[in-house]
């Protein structure tokens, strides 16, 4: 097993200054700017280490970004709050994914452990609407998992929210969730003339992943549980997952074969009842895009589609069918924010993931074709 360490003075990761976390199996680095995660390295203690996590290629490059803070560490995974594009609200102009995904953090605790639980605490403090995040991150020994917090303190108003993990597009993955109450495409996408080019039918409704609108004829409709897939495209899609039994969490998985892992996410439904899945597949060319980028973003968000406040806060069409895309928050009592992501060896012949249980500290992964994978998690972390 490597050795435990936590890097209090930030170092150079990926071209932005970044703290480091290990407790000898799992390594992350964490961006001073936006606090956001990658590179990170499941089972690094071993012949065969996994690397899930995107970072755009701009991060080594001399020329600044010219765009929202959110895009100069892009990478991995981040906090965003308030979610979403545009965040003009009551007065407030938020920037795109918010403070908390663009602006500088700052170190406040953290231990490296190998027997204990390994963990980072960072905080930023929010000058568009005043109040405080806390971020906290911890890795347990024997588990290929990371454990995510966020407390927010004194956000008084309506809010979207959510985490922002970014998977790259040199791999294939096979995406999973539980039956749909609903799925819908990007209701207002960018013309073409502005250097985006989208796939996916704007605002349709659709009931599988598998089974989603074009813009085309032949297919009308297409396979978005694959990514990449349709090069040359960028789509946003949004869905509504049918809620867990009593005292289980919500589920999403990519499964990555072809690497022999899969990456799952959890969380409680009662606060992240939806997933954005944001596909971009060459087909941004405005800077500094410029035509390269290939990733899916698999987003647990409160909100509507990756609209923003401005949209997500008042009736819209997911409200008018009962589902919930934004929350109040009071400024008086914090709001504790829980997610779980890791990845999870699995067997030859495993494609993707059908379903999955939960047991006491396991989580069992069924594919459609078989086999099935298993990993230790403290899964009711995201239920507390």
């Amino acid at each position: 097993m490597n050795k435990p360490y936590l890097n209090k003075e930030p170092f150079s990761a990926a071209g932005q200054k970044a703290w480091g976390l290990s407790n000898g199996e799992t390594e992350i680095a964490l961006t001073v700017t936006g606090g956001q995660m990658a590179p990170v390295r499941f089972f690094a203690d071993s012949e065969n280490p996994v690397e899930p996590y995107y970072i755009s290629p701009w991060q080594e490059e001399s020329e600044p970004v010219d765009g929202p803070g959110v895009l100069k560490s892009l990478r991995g995974d981040f906090f965003c709050m308030p979610f979403g594009g545009d965040n003009a609200h009551a007065g407030e102009v938020h920037p795109p994914h918010g403070e908390v995904s663009g602006e500088n953090w700052s170190f406040v605790d953290g231990s490296a452990d190998r027997d204990r639980e390994s963990h980072i605490e960072l905080e930023l403090e929010t000058k568009v609407r005043p109040g405080k995040v806390s971020k906290r991150i911890a890795l347990r020994r024997g588990h290929s998992t990371i454990y995510i917090s966020h407390k927010i303190e004194g956000f008084s108003g309506p809010v979207t929210l959510g985490h922002h993990a970014i998977m790259p597009g040199d791999r294939t993955h096979y995406l999973s969730t539980p039956p749909l109450i609903t799925g819908l495409t990007d209701t207002a996408p960018p013309p073409s003339s502005s250097g985006e080019y989208f796939s996916a039918d704007p605002g349709q409704f659709f009931e599988r992943l598998s089974d989603v609108p074009t813009i085309w004829k032949d297919p009308s409709t297409a396979d978005y549980s694959v990514f990449p897939s349709r090069d040359g495209f960028v789509d946003i899609l949004q869905v509504f997952p049918e809620l867990p039994e009593e005292g289980k969490p919500m589920w999403f998985t990519a499964a990555v074969p072809s690497h022999g892992y899969l990456w799952y996410s959890l969380k409680s439904p009662g606060i992240l009842p939806s997933t954005v899945i944001w596909q971009e597949n060459h087909g941004r060319h405005g800077a500094p895009w410029n035509g390269r980028n290939s990733c899916v973003g698999i987003e647990e968000v409160l909100g509507f589609l990756a609209s923003g406040l401005g949209v997500s806060a008042v009736e819209n069409s997911l409200t008018k069918r009962g589902l919930r895309t934004s929350m109040e928050l009071d400024g008086v009592k914090p709001l504790m924010l829980k997610n779980i992501q890791g990845v999870c060896r699995v067997p030859e012949g495993f494609d993707r993931v059908a379903t999955i249980s939960f047991r006491p500290g396991r989580v069992i992964f069924y594919s459609v074709a078989g086999p099935t994978a298993e990993v230790e998690v403290d899964w009711e972390f995201v239920l507390d």
